[in-house]
Order: C-alpha cells, then sequence, then structure tokens
C-alpha cells in the first residue's frame, strides 16, 4: 500500500486529501510526508509542458497537512522549513517556467503566515522572504530570480503581509543607508526601473511599481505616495533610459488609471501643467512632455480621457477632457513621437461605438492630410493602426445612430406621443425629451456621415498622378480597411459599409488603375490588389453591386488598360511599365467569367513572347529595341500564380500541361539568347562586335534586356516549380517530373556560368527552390540534390576564378544546403569546402586563373552569410576563423582578398550586425559582454594562436602579410573585450605589436590594449608600457597612441577613473618627465606629434574639470604645454619640414593654448598663428580642431576668433582654409546675435569689414564648398547689419535684402545641392532667428524687401529632402510665433503670415498670380528708390509666362527612354500647391484703383485671367479633339495632370470672384465648357472635372 500511493504522485488521479488521509494512519517514524513532500517538488519543477497540474497538487498536499487532525503533519506543514522550501521552488521554478498555478504557492506562503500556530514562526517566514526578495532586487543578491523576487514582494504587499514602511526599513538595513525616507524611495524605486532594461521583467517591475505608488505605507492611516512623488520617480526613472517609455505607458499608467483613477487623474493634471508642448518654448519637447502624452494615452485608452469637446452623453466619472487648443498644437508639433502620441490620443476609444465630438472630427479633417505625407515610415505604419480603428468606429458609430434613432422613433410612433399636441405634465416633458434625443443623434449622425464623405474623397485626392509616394500607399494601405471590411478589428465577415459604397465610383477605380503603373512597386502591388478585391472570384456581393453600379463592364475597362499598359511597356521597356502591364494581365484573368477565358488569356500571352523569340534569335539588336521580353515573362508568371489556385478538369490540365512545357521551353530560348552577354566576365560594358554598328544600341540596353529577361524567366520558372507542394489528383497544376528537372537543369547551368551579380541573385532563388522541392520527386538512384552537388564541386576545380566573389558558385552550394537533405549533409559539405580551401597554392605554380580555394573561401562565407545556413555554420565557426587567418597569410593576392571576406562574414555572426558604426569604431566599453566566449571554447586559444604566429615571421613583405592575419585576432578583442582565461598572455603578445614598422598595426594594436586598460591602475601600465620602451621609435609611438586612445576611451565610458584621486597629478608629472627620459619625443617627428597632442588634449580635460588638479599641477600642466610647443624651436627644424603631421599637432596646439591665454594679445596672435600656415591642410586642419572649442566661457574669445576668421578670408586666397573659417565664422556670429544675456552684440564685426568681407570674397578663387560656406554665413552676416540699422532701414540695406533674398531663393532651387540647398536654410535660420520679428513684418514700405526670402524659406519647406524641410520649418519658427511646427504645417501657415502683412502690396499680388500659374522668376530689385522698386519687380513678375498650350505640348511628348530622369523634387504636389495659392488669392483684400498719375501697367487679375482662359480653350479642345481619356489616357502623365489643375483651380477661384473683385463671366462659361466636354465625350479624369467646382 505504502509503495502504491507514493508511485501514484506523478499520476492524474493523485488526490492530496486521500494521500493525507493515508499519511495521518502511517506510524511518524517513517516521516513519510517528508518523502512524498520531496516527490511533489520534483514533480512540480519540471517544464510546464510535463508538469501538469503538479503545483496544484503539491498547494493541496501542504494545505490539506496543515488542516489535518495529527500534530505531526500540521507542524511540517506550519514548519519554517517547508515554507522556505517552497519559496525556494516558487523563486527558481517561476523564473524559468512560470504559469498560474505557481501563485498557489504564495497563496499558501500567505496561509503559512497568517494562520501559523506559532506566530513567531509566521513572523520569522515573513522577514526572510522579505529580506531575500529585496536582496535579489536591488542586487545585493547573486540570485538571478528577479522577476520572482518582485512577484513575490508584490504579493505580499498587496495582501497585507508586509506595510509599505516595514519594507523601506528592510531595504535601509540591508544596504546600510541614512535614514532620510525620500531617499530611500527614490532610490529603491531607481533599481526597480534599472530592471526595465530587460524586457521580461518590464510587466512585474511595472507591476510592483504600481502597487508601491497606491498602497498604504502603514497598517494604520492611509497614508501613501501623493501624485507629485509619483512624478518624481517616474521622471528619474525615465531618466535613466528613454526606451523606458513605453514600458512605463503600458504597465505603469494604464494600471495606475485602472487602480486609481482619481490619483491619476490628479497625476495627469499636474502633468498638463509641467509640460510646454502646447506653448512656444524651443526645448518644449522634454522628459514632463513625453510622460505627459504618455499619461494621455493611456488614460484614453481605458476611457478616463475624453476627446475635446462634448459627446451625446454626459460621463458619469470623472474624466479629463482635452482642450481642442492643446491637442492642436500637438498634433503640428515637429517631433515625430510627439504628434504619433496626438494622433493616437485623438483617435482610440475603448468603444468602437461611441461617437466622436465635433472637435475631435475637425481635428482630423485639419491633421491626417499631414500624417499621410509623412517621411517616416513608421509614423505611416502606426497612422494606418490609428486609421483602421478610426474607420471600424465611424462604421460602428453610425450604424449604432441609425439603430438609436430607429429604436426612439418607433417608440415614438408606438406611444402616439409623435402624434398628440404638446400637453402639459409629464407626457410634455417625455415628448421634449424624445425630441431633443432624436435631435442630438441625427445631429451626431449627420456630422459623421459628413465626416465619411470627406474621408473618401480625401483619399481619393490622394490618389492624383501628382502625390508623393508616401500619400499614394498610405492612402492605399488606408483603403484596404474599407475595401476588405474583415480587415477591420471585431468584424469577422465583410458586412455592408456605408463607406464602401461612397469610395468605389468611377473616379476611384480610374485612380487605382493608373496607380498600376506607378514606379513604386508596392504601390503597383497595393493598387492591384484593390481593384482584385472586387473580382468576382472575391465573393463579395455588395462590391460586385457597387461595380455594375457604375455602368458598363469592368472587364472590358480591363481589356482596354491591358492594351495600352502593354503597348506602353513596348514602347518603353521600363521595368515599372513591364511589371504594371503583368498585373494587369492577371487582373483581367481574376476578372474573367469562366475557366476558358481564363486559360485563353496565358495562351495568348505565351503565343506573343514566342513570337518576340523568334524575333530575338533572328536579331538581337532589333529585338532590344522593339520587342522586350521581360514584360511578357512577367506577364506569365503573375497569370500563372492566379491560375495555380484554380481548380480544373482533366482536359485542362492536359491543355495547360503543354503552355507549362512552352513556357519553360521559352526560359530555355531566351537563356541561349542572352548567354553570351550575361555571362562575359565584365557584363555591364560588354557590347558583341556584330552588334556595336546598330543606331541606337548602346551597352546599357542590350544588358537591361538580357538581365531582365532572364530576371523574369526565372521568377517564372520558380512560380511553376513552387507548384509542385500540390497535388494534381485535386484538380490543381502541377509540374511533371520531366518539368521539374528541366527547370533544375536550366538553372544550374544559368546560375554556373552567369557573370552579372543582378542576374545570379534572382536565379539563385529559383535554384534554391528548386532545391527545396526535391523531396515532392523522390525516385531511385542518385538524387537530383547529389548530381547538382557534384556538379557544384566540377565547378570548384575547373571554372576560372575571374571574380572575386565567384559568381554563382556559392549560390549553389547554399542553395543545396538549403534542402536540409541527409545527401549530401551539412557536416560532409562544409568539411569538404574546408579542406579544399586549405590546400596550398604557391605563386610560382599558378596563374591565378584557376584556384579552387578561391571559391570555396567564398563557398563559406556565403554559408555564413546566410540566415537560413549560419545557426548551423556555428559549430564551425573557430575552425573557419583559423582557416580566414591562415588565408590572409597566403602568397596569391586572390586567396587573401576572399579570406578577408570571409573573415568579415564570421565577425559578423560572432557580433551581429545591428550594432551601430559608430560603437563599433568605438570599442569595447569594459562592461557589456560583446561575445559569449564560454560558447565558443576554442577560440581564446585560436587568437593566441594567430598572434603568436605574428611574432615569428620576418621581412617587410611577410610583414606586412602578417599584419593582415593579425588584424582578425585583434578587431575582435577590440570590440569584444579579452577572454579572462588568457587575459594577461593576450596583454604580453599584444603590447610586442607596439613596436611594428607598419604604423596601422600600431594603432589597431594601440586601441585593442585599450580594452586591457579600462579598469583601475591604468595608469601604472601605461608608465610600465613607456619604461619599456627603450630607444625604440615605433615603440614609443605606439604606446603613446595607446595613451592617447585610452584617455579619449576613458572620458565617454569611465570618466571616473580621470577624476578620482591624483589621477591627473599623475598623468602630469607622467608627460613632464617623458622628454627627458624618452629621447625620441624629440627626435622622432610621429611621436613629437602624438606627445603634443595628449597634451593639448590633457589640459582641454583639465579646462572642462574632466581631469581636476590641484593649483600647483595647473601650474606645472601651463608649463609642460608651454614647452611642449616650445620643443620645435630647440631641435632641427628639418624635423618639421617633413612630418605635416607633427606641423598639424603643433599648430592646433598651439591655437588651443592661445585660446586658454586670458591676455590681451590673444588677437593678434591667433591672427598670426592662422595666416602664417603655408600649408593649406595644416590650416583645414587648425581651423577644423577651433570648430570643437567651447566658447561659453569668455566673450573675449569669441571676439577674437570673429576678428581672426576674418583676417584669415582676407589674408589668404586658398579656398578650402577660407571655406572652413567662414562656416567657424557662421556659427561664432549666430551664438553672438543669440546671447541675451551678456553684450555678445556689441563685439559684432562692423559694417566696414562685413562690407569688405564680402567685397574680397567675390574677387577670389571659389570651389563649390567655398560658394556654400559664402551662402551659410551671408544669414548672420546680414542680420548683424539689419539689427544694427533699427526698425526702419534704409534703402542701401531694403537693396541688400532683396538681393540676399534672390541669392536665397536661387540657392533652394530643386537643381542645387544638398549641401547648397542646406546652406540656404541655415542662413535663413540664423537671419529669422537673429531679427526681431517686428522688424520684419513692419511697415509695408520696408517688409516688401523681406518678402524675397521669406519666399524662398516657404519653397524650402516643400523640398524634396526631409531634412531640409525640418531645417526650414524650424527657420520659420520665430516667424509663426516660435511654434515648432512640422513642415508640411508650417508651410500654409506661413503663406497666410504672409497674406496678413503683404496683401495689399502689387508685388505680393503679382507673386501669387505666378505661382498660381506655375511660374517662378526671382529677380534683383532695380537699383530705383524704393516705391518704384516694387512696381518694376511685379511688372517683371508678371511677364514672360509659358501659355498652358506650350507647357500642355511639351507635357504630352512621350518620352521612350529606358532609363527616365527622375524629377528633381518629387515631394512638391503642384496641385496642393494650386490650391494654397488660390486660397490666398481668394483671400486677397480689394486692389486699391488706379491714380490718373500712376502708369499703366499689367494687372495681377488681369494676367492671371488671360494665361486661364487661354489654358481653358486648350483643355475644352483637347477634351473634344482627344479619343478619350480613361486610365492610362492623357491626363495620367504627371506634368499632363499638374498644368490641368493649375488651369482649373485658378479658373474656378478666378470665378468665384477672386482677388476682391467680381467674378471673372468669361472664365466660369469657359470651364462650364470644358466640364461638360469632358463629361461627355472625354472622359476626362474625375478629379480634375472635380476642381472645376471649386
Amino acid at each position: 500500500m505504502e509503495s502504491k500511493m507514493l508511485t501514484s504522485i506523478n499520476n492524474t488521479d493523485f488526490n492530496p486529501k486521500h494521500a493525507v488521509s493515508w499519511l495521518e494512519e502511517q506510524p511518524e517514524d517513517s516521516q513519510l510526508w517528508q518523502t512524498m513532500f520531496q516527490e511533489l517538488l520534483l514533480g512540480a519543477a519540471k517544464p510546464r509542458q510535463s508538469s501538469g497540474n503538479a503545483c496544484v497538487k503539491l498547494y493541496g498536499f501542504v494545505e490539506q497537512c496543515s488542516k489535518s487532525r495529527k500534530n505531526v503533519l500540521r507542524d511540517f506543514a506550519f514548519a519554517e522549513s517547508t515554507a522556505l522550501r517552497l519559496f525556494d521552488f516558487f523563486m527558481e521554478w517561476n523564473e524559468q517556467d512560470s504559469h498560474r498555478s505557481m501563485r498557489l504557492i504564495l497563496d499558501y506562503l500567505a496561509y503559512s503566515i497568517t494562520k501559523n500556530p506559532a506566530q513567531e514562526v509566521g513572523t520569522s517566514i515573513s522577514s526572510i522572504i522579505l529580506n531575500n526578495t529585496l536582496s535579489t532586487i536591488t542586487q545585493q543578491s547573486s540570485r538571478p530570480s528577479i522577476k520572482s523576487a518582485m512577484l513575490a514582494l508584490d504579493y505580499f504587499v498587496q495582501k497585507k503581509l508586509v506595510y509599505l514602511d516595514h519594507v523601506l526599513e528592510v531595504y535601509q538595513r540591508i544596504h546600510g543607508l541614512p535614514s532620510n525616507k525620500d531617499m530611500l524611495w527614490s532610490d529603491f524605486v531607481a533599481k526597480i526601473f534599472a530592471w526595465m532594461e530587460l524586457h521580461y521583467v518590464c510587466p512585474i517591475a511595472g507591476k510592483l511599481l504600481v502597487t508601491i505608488f497606491t498602497t498604504p505605507w502603514h497598517e494604520v492611516g492611509d497614508l501613501r505616495h501623493r501624485p507629485e512623488i509619483w512624478h518624481e520617480f517616474i521622471r528619474n526613472g525615465l531618466q535613466m533610459n528613454l526606451e523606458y517609455l513605453e514600458p512605463i505607458k503600458l504597465y505603469i499608467f494604464v494600471p495606475l488609471f485602472k487602480i486609481d483613477r482619481t490619483g491619476s487623474l490628479a497625476y495627469l493634471h499636474h502633468l498638463t501643467s509641467l509640460q510646454r508642448l502646447a506653448g512656444n518654448d524651443s526645448s518644449s519637447w522634454d522628459i514632463n512632455s513625453m510622460l505627459w502624452l504618455a499619461l494621455l494615452e493611456a488614460g484614453k485608452k481605458v476611457g478616463t480621457v475624453d476627446e475635446p469637446g462634448h459627446g451625446l452623453e454626459q460621463d458619469t466619472k470623472p474624466i479629463f477632457r482635452l482642450q481642442p487648443d492643446i491637442l492642436e498644437s500637438v498634433l503640428c508639433h515637429d517631433t515625430h513621437e510627439a504628434r504619433s502620441s496626438a494622433i493616437s490620443i485623438l483617435i482610440a476609444s475603448p468603444s468602437t461605438t461611441k461617437p466622436y465630438t465635433a472637435e475631435a472630427l475637425e481635428l482630423l479633417k485639419q491633421h491626417l492630410p499631414s500624417f499621410h505625407e509623412d517621411p517616416d515610415p513608421k509614423m505611416r505604419y502606426d497612422l494606418l493602426g490609428h486609421s483602421r480603428n478610426m474607420i471600424k468606429r465611424v462604421q460602428s458609430t453610425i450604424e449604432s445612430l441609425q439603430k438609436e434613432n430607429e429604436r426612439i422613433q418607433k417608440k415614438i410612433n408606438k406611444t402616439g406621443l409623435g402624434l398628440k399636441p404638446p400637453i402639459e405634465g409629464t407626457n410634455s416633458q417625455a415628448q421634449k425629451h424624445q425630441a431633443d434625443a432624436i435631435m442630438k443623434i441625427r445631429i451626431a449622425l449627420r456630422r459623421h456621415e459628413d465626416f465619411v464623405s470627406w474621408y473618401v474623397g480625401f483619399l481619393k485626392n490622394e490618389l492624383a498622378p501628382t502625390t508623393s509616394y508616401q500619400r499614394h500607399i498610405t492612402a492605399l494601405k488606408a483603403m484596404v480597411f474599407i475595401i476588405r471590411p474583415a480587415l477591420l478589428p471585431g468584424n469577422s465577415t465583410d458586412s455592408p459599409s456605408e463607406i464602401r459604397t461612397l469610395l468605389v465610383d468611377e473616379i476611384w477605380i480610374r485612380s487605382v488603375l493608373d496607380l498600376i503603373m506607378d514606379p513604386f512597386d508596392d504601390v503597383r502591388e497595393s493598387a492591384a490588389s484593390l481593384i482584385m478585391s472586387l473580382s468576382p472570384e472575391s465573393g463579395d456581393s455588395e462590391l460586385r453591386g457597387l461595380v455594375d453600379e457604375i455602368g458598363g463592364t469592368l472587364v472590358e475597362e480591363l481589356q482596354n488598360f491591358c492594351c495600352k499598359a502593354d503597348e506602353l511597356a513596348r514602347r518603353t521597356a521600363r521595368a515599372d511599365h513591364s511589371d504594371g502591364a503583368a498585373r494587369s494581365y492577371e487582373l483581367l484573368c481574376r476578372w474573367s467569367e469562366n475557366r476558358e477565358e481564363r486559360i485563353r488569356i496565358p495562351f495568348s500571352v505565351l503565343s506573343n513572347l514566342e513570337d518576340k523569340l523568334s524575333s530575338a534569335e533572328q536579331d538581337l539588336a532589333t529585338a532590344v529595341l522593339q520587342a522586350p521580353v521581360h514584360g511578357s515573362f512577367a506577364s506569365l508568371r503573375y497569370v500563372w500564380a492566379s491560375l495555380s489556385s484554380t481548380k480544373f478538369s482533366e482536359t485542362e490540365l492536359e491543355s495547360i500541361a503543354g503552355l507549362q512545357d512552352r513556357a519553360i521551353a521559352c526560359c530555355s530560348r531566351i537563356w541561349q539568347t542572352v548567354r553570351h552577354v550575361l555571362c562575359d566576365d565584365s557584363p555591364e560594358g560588354h557590347l558583341p562586335e556584330e552588334l556595336e554598328e546598330v543606331d541606337g544600341l548602346d551597352t546599357k540596353d542590350l544588358l537591361s534586356y538580357s538581365f531582365r529577361a532572364i530576371h523574369e524567366s526565372s521568377n517564372l520558372m520558380r512560380i511553376i516549380a513552387s507548384n509542385a507542394r500540390q497535388t494534381r489528383g485535386r484538380g490543381l497544376l502541377v509540374p511533371s517530373r520531366q518539368n521539374f528537372e528541366t527547370i533544375g537543369r536550366l538553372t544550374f547551368d544559368e546560375l554556373s556560368n552567369l557573370r552579372h551579380r543582378g542576374a545570379f541573385t534572382t536565379v539563385s532563388q529559383t535554384f534554391t527552390s528548386c532545391c527545396q522541392l526535391v523531396k515532392y520527386f523522390q525516385n531511385d538512384g542518385p538524387s537530383l540534390l547529389e548530381k547538382w552537388y557534384q556538379g557544384a564541386l566540377e565547378c570548384i576545380h575547373t571554372q576560372a576564378s575571374t571574380t572575386r566573389r565567384s559568381a554563382g558558385i556559392p549560390a549553389l552550394i547554399v542553395g543545396i544546403l538549403s534542402s536540409n537533405a541527409d545527401h549530401p549533409s551539412f557536416e560532409d559539405v562544409i568539411c569538404n569546402l574546408q579542406g579544399i580551401s586549405r590546400r596550398p597554392a604557391l605563386a610560382s605554380e599558378t596563374d591565378g586563373s584557376n584556384l579552387p580555394q578561391v571559391h570555396a573561401l567564398n563557398c563559406i562565407k556565403d554559408i555564413f552569410k546566410s540566415s537560413y545556413l549560419s545557426k548551423r555554420a556555428e559549430l564551425y565557426l573557430t575552425e573557419c576563423l583559423e582557416l580566414a587567418a591562415n588565408s590572409l597569410m597566403s602568397e596569391i593576392w586572390a586567396i587573401r582578398n576572399c579570406g578577408l571576406l570571409l573573415l568579415r562574414s564570421l565577425i559578423d555572426c560572432l557580433f551581429g550586425t545591428s550594432e551601430s558604426k559608430t560603437s563599433i569604431e568605438a570599442g569595447w566599453d569594459g562592461r557589456t559582454v560583446k561575445i559569449p566566449y564560454h560558447k565558443f571554447k576554442a577560440l581564446p586559444a585560436l587568437l593566441v594562436n594567430l598572434l603568436e604566429m605574428g611574432q615569428q615571421s620576418k621581412g617587410v613583405l611577410i610583414g606586412s602579410q602578417t599584419a593582415e592575419s593579425v588584424f582578425p585576432a585583434l578587431d575582435i578583442i577590440r570590440r569584444a573585450g579579452p577572454p579572462e582565461e588568457f587575459r594577461e598572455r593576450l596583454y604580453d603578445i599584444i603590447a610586442w605589436y607596439l613596436g611594428s614598422h607598419i604604423w596601422h598595426v600600431r594603432e589597431i594594436v594601440a586601441r585593442t590594449l585599450c580594452s586591457f586598460l579600462l579598469k583601475s591602475g591604468w595608469l601604472e601600465s601605461v608608465e610600465y608600457l613607456l619604461a619599456n620602451c627603450g630607444t625604440s621609435a615605433n615603440k614609443s609611438h605606439g604606446t603613446l597612441l595607446t595613451l592617447k586612445f585610452l584617455l579619449e576611451r576613458l572620458v565617454d565610458v569611465m570618466p571616473d577613473q580621470l577624476s578620482d584621486g591624483d589621477a591627473g597629478a599623475r598623468l602630469v608629472g607622467l608627460l613632464t618627465r617623458l622628454p627627458s627620459v624618452n629621447s625620441c619625443v624629440g627626435t622622432c617627428p610621429e611621436t613629437r606629434a602624438v606627445y603634443t597632442e595628449i597634451v593639448s588634449f590633457v589640459a582641454r580635460l583639465n579646462r572642462t574639470g574632466v581631469l581636476p588638479v590641484n593649483d600647483s599641477t595647473d601650474e606645472h600642466l601651463n608649463s609642460l604645454v608651454s614647452r611642449a610647443l616650445g620643443i620645435l624651436s630647440t631641435n632641427d627644424p628639418s624635423i618639421m619640414s617633413t612630418s605635416a603631421l607633427l606641423e598639424i599637432r603643433t599648430a592646433e596646439a598651439s591655437v588651443q593654448y592661445a585660446l586658454g591665454q586670458a591676455n590681451k594679445g590673444v588677437n593678434s596672435t591667433l591672427v598670426s598663428l592662422l595666416t602664417s600656415v603655408s600649408d593649406t591642410n595644416v590650416a583645414c586642419s587648425v581651423l577644423e580642431s577651433l570648430s570643437t572649442v567651447d566658447l561659453t566661457q569668455s566673450e573675449e574669445v569669441r571676439v577674437n576668433l570673429v576678428d581672426a576668421y576674418v583676417q584669415l578670408c582676407l589674408r589668404t586666397d586658398a579656398p578650402e582654409s577660407r571655406t572652413i573659417a567662414l562656416e567657424n565664422l557662421a556659427t561664432l556670429v549666430d551664438e553672438m546675435l543669440c546671447d541675451t544675456s551678456g553684450d555678445g552684440r556689441k563685439y559684432l564685426p562692423a559694417d566696414d569689414t562685413i562690407t569688405q568681407l564680402w567685397a574680397d570674397l567675390r574677387r577670389k578663387p571659389m570651389n563649390p564648398s567655398l560658394s556654400d560656406a559664402i551662402i551659410r554665413v551671408s544669414g548672420p552676416l546680414l542680420a548683424t547689419v539689419v539689427s544694427r540699422s533699427g526698425g526702419v532701414p534704409h534703402d542701401d540695406v531694403k537693396l541688400q535684402l532683396r538681393s540676399w533674398g534672390v541669392m536665397m531663393s536661387d540657392a533652394g532651387l530643386a537643381d542645387r545641392t544638398f549641401d547648397t540647398r542646406m546652406a540656404a536654410v541655415s542662413a535663413m535660420h540664423s537671419f529669422s532667428s537673429s531679427v526681431p520679428i517686428d522688424q520684419v513684418f513692419g511697415t509695408t514700405s520696408t517688409a516688401t524687401a523681406h518678402l524675397p526670402w521669406l519666399l524662398a524659406l516657404y519653397d524650402a519647406l516643400n523640398d524634396d529632402d526631409d531634412e531640409i524641410r525640418a531645417a526650414a520649418a524650424s527657420a520659420a519658427s520665430p516667424v509663426l510665433a516660435n511654434r515648432r511646427l512640422v513642415s508640411v504645417e508650417a508651410g500654409p501657415r506661413l503663406l497666410r503670415r504672409l497674406l496678413a502683412h503683404f496683401g495689399p502690396t502689387d508685388e505680393f499680388r503679382a507673386h501669387v498670380a505666378c505661382r498660381m500659374a506655375g511660374h517662378t522668376l526671382t529677380l534683383a530689385p532695380a537699383p530705383a528708390p524704393a516705391p518704384a522698386a516694387s512696381e518694376v519687380s511685379s511688372a517683371l513678375l508678371l511677364s514672360g509666362w509659358a501659355p498652358a498650350e506650350t507647357q500642355l505640348a511639351a507635357a504630352l511628348r512621350f518620352d521612350d527612354a529606358l532609363f527616365v530622369v527622375e524629377e528633381q523634387n518629387l515631394y512638391v504636389d503642384e496641385v496642393r500647391e494650386a490650391r494654397r495659392w488660390a486660397g490666398i488669392y481668394s483671400s486677397l483684400p480689394p486692389p486699391p484703383p488706379p491714380t490718373p498719375s500712376s502708369s499703366p501697367s499689367p494687372s495681377p487679375d488681369a494676367t492671371l485671367s488671360q494665361w486661364v482662359l487661354a489654358g481653358l480653350q486648350t483643355l475644352t479642345r483637347l477634351a473634344r479633339e482627344s479619343e478619350g481619356d480613361g486610365p492610362l489616357g492623357w491626363t495620367a502623365k504627371p506634368e499632363v495632370f499638374a498644368i490641368c489643375a493649375r488651369v482649373l483651380i485658378g479658373g474656378a477661384a478666378l470665378a468665384r470672384a477672386g482677388g476682391g473683385g467680381g467674378g471673372d463671366v468669361a472664365v466660369a462659361e469657359e470651364l462650364g465648357r470644358f466640364r461638360d466636354e469632358g463629361r461627355k465625350k472625354g472622359g476626362v479624369h474625375g478629379l480634375l472635372l472635380a476642381m472645376c467646382d471649386g
């Protein structure tokens, strides 16, 4: 019976109650309960899958023992040892394999403490557990069970087993801290926050913190942490690591709102008072603002934060309601994180049927467009998630409101209240209440329906040809949620939707079809998938009904579209056109009514392809120019993919099998036709002799034809082969074994012979797929994989080593191994490759053309680079590291080069590829584990071996090869730190290399030694190294390099090592003694250069407080710097002439020393130092070092530097040094202009000096960099002049302003380089932030001088580069009341600001008219008095406009170039610009009536009217004469669409009485004629026709 009960413990039918009853009957001497308890512990200490309900049985057993009638069992259950064994079990296994039943252990511990018969035992258990958990959490224990410790502490506090004041007392006692509760709490909470670095600890750490925040401190009373204290804790935690923000939001803020709603609201109000996002503070994005938005997001998700405005129902619980102006300011903030949070706050809701408020919908209308065009992909991705929720909520709200309206209406009709006249009393009140309810519901319903209508219209407009890629792809992906409601959260089926009804119409279908030919692949794919969602096979009856309502058949539309797309692809042969045409055939196939029509499509495409191939086989040149084939192959691929999921009859399958044979044959034919092009050793520049005389054919055309043909044919074969997974018996397409073998052989042949990298990249994917599909075609005899493997080995041994990456041979090996087959096995292949790689190769025995070692090394490299194989290859990593290092010592360059490539791949496997370049270059930080040496046990010994091998080599040539072989070992140690077991040995070996005669070796060694010296005692180690240098100049140089790099690294990662103790004094003493004990410091230029650099660096560290020294040591340091610079004069001057590096370092140190001297002679010293340098490189290095000087401590230093820079520019002609001087000058003057606390403006350069400098810059030689620097410095220099002129600048300053505006506009043109455009924006930022805003917008006669640069600033806000747009938005901030705005929001606000101040002026009206017509002209002001200058400028602005007819003729001209020239600016949207300027035009005040004395000049209104009227007449004629527009019609080109939009939007503005006058009747009539003509016959784009209505 005993053995039976004990053996049944692990059975599922084990009953703890029965077990305890049985134990009560057993003799006490046997102590069977201990045995049973131990067995239950062992059973529970297993992974969750195998332990089952073992924890439940364990808990049940000890609980039943505690209730036993037998004392010995009760004593066992309540014993301290039992509780602690359970606690230890919980701490270990909850950490490893946490599951719910583990909580039962904590339940029993609580029971054991509170119900223990011996109170002192319960107290002891509680005390021990509290000590253990706190020791673990605060890292005083080596126990790694942090999650378990936090969970246990949280449980004990929540169950009131311990109180927070006791927790704090224990924490204080463990750490021996003073009894300051505020400091103790801050320290304790900070230690909990520190664990959030581990993502898996974040949830429980957040839970524990919430418990600490919300739980009373004592058993009696309600004293707890106030919300203000919460903020202190959370802010300090976030300051530790900003990446904690998301865990804080999810795991602290959300639970806080649920547990303590009142306290959370108080905390939210407190944060609202601290945040500065809603103000005009330039540093508004700070910790408080981050937490405020995160708290708002959390509150919105749980329903505690509500949208701005008031909804239908009043909340009964307290809530926080956002203010519209505050949320609006965050939605347009220039910080991505702030905007992302704001849109989440605006859209999110815990209820999908809660109506949006009117204010919320208005904010969505205002700001959704700016989010759709955001350049950050992550922002757009987040927006799509929010848009999905918004669509779901709006749709559900409309349905809910409609149902509620019907319900109340039925109730009224049922009671008859709606039929009776209102009477006094209860019925009257009920009737009024119901009427009010219906009115509110209908208003809300109408509001949401209006928003849906706006949103659908907005999405359609986003598909216009002129909009950017970002807007296209975001709108298309948002439409997916409308077209396919099943993707919305909570929707399981495609339920009817009013939004879809509004979206799907002729305009939408036309716009989406046009985008199938878009240059961007994902836009084409998204557009095609939307049209595919309407196909009959989608099974959506509602969508089918919508398509039928449009009129006509979409199949006919698709057929016409296919014809147009195919012809366009034939004429241009562009990849995007061919892919779009191919996708159109897939759409046509899916839209076909029956299988016969579907099968007919690939037959037609294949017949056309065979004709093209016949032409190419006869005359390749003609085929390249007139009959590209890649589009046909792509069409077959897409069509075949659509047919793969269709079930066919046996007869149809036989027919398609023949089609399949022909398609594979076509792939073989094109390979035979173009292989001589792609298999040439240099295919990029290869043109066969027989084709050299063909007119219009060059290598680019031939290579594009060949590559794309092989690329698409290979993709087609991969699609055909992939159907091998299907079963033919089910009526599905399946390739025959013969088909599969043909594809495999052809792909192998291509891959083993191709030399075009792009081609064999595609073919390798097909070959890999074939290798993985071989298992579906098993047979007796050698497998296909074995045949291919033998073929690959033959290629390795026989192919010439013409490329350093072995072309497609590595792809063959990787493809074969990816099959994961038993034969050939991974181990056999990699061992075979290593054997081939290790074969000796002598330069005397080979000409380098046939080296199997090269191919084998490249194969191993690609195996480690493959994400699929690299994990399996880790076992061989150490062996391959040794192989790569040995290859670096080969006599043959090709083998050394391939060894280096292999080495890079292996190091990437060791360290990963996610590390930043900065981190890689910096090296090890002394703490982080970069490589688990315990995982690669042979690696440390290998590092030692490699470094020892280098010590044995001799000779100059061998020495350089040896350097290459030791670099891998040095680089690994430099980045990962040394392995502890070989630390001392490696240090001695590496230190030996400090004396290498190769500079680069010494530098790498010095950086590597830093990883050994990042610890206390570093200075002693450096002293020992210096003492052992002897007379070796190389070793002295290497050791000083070590000291230099070590100081730089200590400043970054361990600054305490420099500031602690007497490190500064000892270092200064060492540097002082060094010249006397080491003669190389005075005789070797390289050593002296490093020594000078170290001395200068130490002096700089002392000035900044990083390396503090006492007063006496400070004097020694100054003397040391002086002597270091004086060494030059006491030694042979010829040394200086032989070392440019020494000259650079000495000059840099001299300038730094001069800056540190507080005397009046500094200015002359700086000028003489900077101008006396004859070497331009030395001067540039000195100037670059000055750009990093901290100038905040002395106004005199800044003044002296300004003068020195000016004098340098005046005295030298070298463009390089003047460039850096001007850049430094711009930065300095900016700082002085913005210095409001001191007297910086008093020391700005005089106007005469600025004039002299400006004239001098224009006379001397110039290069592009100097030109950019002149543009950059012009801003602060002109700001200096304007600031001095006061509120009313004289005429000369006005002319300077206009000329500067012309320069800014010219520098900001789209065809200028990035550096030039950025220089212009930086100059405008300097000017706008330095000149008071009331000076910019002063009196009208004065302020118009500022108009040219303000318009240039507006243009910069539409720049193609998002970095320049962001800089332009920052420059516009002072003009826009110092509001930090994202560029897309800053643009229209700047225009409104210009309208408010310049609206009455003729010049601004002329600019508005020019922009509406798309005409931009920047003119310098005429040398006339200010009043006349504006008139002359206006007249010139209104002249020379290109008629719309001329523009359309140029835009409609067909361009059949293979590689189209991309537009300079893909961001700007001409349609949006036309709308913006038309809005400004409509808001202009009426022009003043002409005076009799005024000279006749063209009116902006009249000029614009004439241009628009002529354009409308041209458009009407085109619409009448064209055969029809439709998809891919004449308005599909972005250039044409933009011109049409300008004409139509301008016409609508004139027809609406634009410009303050009466409406233009002639324009309105012509606008109507075009609209009628476009609708009647032309089928003009619906988006253009909609513009006619304004």
